[in-house]
């Protein structure tokens, strides 16, 4: 257990992309083509209309594939393997100063993304931190189910037999933040501003140390 604002937390739900990493490394770039790309060529859109129709699909959805799922009869398997097909050790590589935080926190630690748990375990395989986290909350244990849709968030609660005043999120989105809050979880940016439904902001998970208090 460890405390924030005073309050006991015993569950840490971290986001992956961009979350564990920076934005810098190129990787979420990667794969955003690799969605352009399947789009293309699987599915036939054309590339000028690609741009316009992620937009869109994000902003109703939280993701590119839960519109076309719903608007393109989406094979979700297919897509999810061909759009993460990447060498991610190419992007990656271990950072000691993530496993020391990791390791340091008193509470149980899960990956909550909207992302396959085959490339989950690989990112974290070259992160160098895949020993310290309890659970993978993947796509597929969502069934499809997204963030920042509210029963994503019900759903992970349910599997961590808590409530959200047990809970803080991390994530670099604040719209996927937003969800946590509304049902009592503390909230954590990565990035840089303030949003609502935010409760801190740190510039890089690696400062979450900053506002942990031992209890």
């Amino acid at each position: 257990m460890m405390r924030v604002n005073g309050r006991e937390i015993n569950h840490i739900l971290f986001d992956l992309d961009e979350t564990l990493y920076p934005k810098e490394t190129g990787l979420m770039t990667a794969v955003s083509q690799r969605i352009n790309d399947y789009m293309r060529l699987r599915l036939g859109i054309p590339a000028s209309q690609i741009p316009e129709l992620r937009k869109e699909f994000y902003r109703r959805y939280g993701t590119t594939s839960r519109g076309l799922y719903l608007h393109h009869h989406l094979d979700v398997h297919d897509y999810l393997v061909y759009v993460h097909d990447l060498p991610v050790e190419e992007y990656l590589s271990p950072d000691p100063l993530l496993e020391g935080v990791l390791g340091s926190i008193e509470a149980e630690r899960a990956v909550f993304t909207n992302s396959p748990r085959e490339y989950v375990q690989r990112v974290l395989r070259a992160l160098g931190v895949e020993r310290h986290f309890d659970h993978i909350f993947d796509i597929y244990f969502l069934e499809q189910i997204n963030k920042p849709d509210k029963r994503a968030y019900l759903k992970v609660i349910e599997a961590l037999e808590t409530d959200g005043q047990d809970c803080l999120i991390v994530d670099d989105l604040a719209r996927n933040l937003k969800p946590g809050k509304d049902l009592g979880m503390l909230t954590v940016l990565v990035g840089d501003g303030q949003e609502e439904g935010v409760d801190f902001v740190i510039p890089k998970v690696t400062e979450l140390e900053r506002i942990m208090e031992r209890a």
